[in-house]
């Protein structure tokens, strides 16, 4: 689970955003919920699916 929201940070960060700021804004994104669900398999996805689905708000 730490690389596939490592990569989500890193996927999201903005140009003036530092990495802190980046891990506060996607853990306290909703996407989350669905991420740390396991019944859902959601984290399986590609890490380009899941950055487009936190951009898009959701899957």
């Amino acid at each position: 689970m730490g690389k596939v929201y490592m990569r989500l940070i890193i996927d999201t960060l903005q140009p003036d955003e530092n990495y802190v700021d980046g891990m506060i804004k996607v853990y306290n994104n909703e996407l989350c919920d669905t991420l740390d669900d396991y019944n859902c398999g959601a984290f399986y996805e590609p890490s380009y699916f899941i950055a487009r689905a936190y951009n898009n708000g959701g899957f």
